[in-house]
């Protein structure tokens, strides 16, 4: 499973939040095309491996 979240939190700020609890980001920063347009992504993965992207539109 995997899960989208549209953040106002820059994806910058969640990479250093994710590097400070040492929570391994699968992928990212990366652009992409989101369902309303451009959007910025990182993904890291929940305790039960689920996906998860964080995103910012663009």
């Amino acid at each position: 499973m995997d899960i989208c979240f549209i953040s106002e939190i820059n994806v910058n700020e969640w990479i250093k939040i994710f590097d400070n609890f040492d929570i391994k980001i699968e992928d990212g920063p990366v652009q992409k095309t989101g369902a309303n347009g451009p959007i910025r992504s990182v993904y890291v993965r929940d305790p039960d491996k689920n996906l998860i992207e964080i995103s910012n539109q663009i």
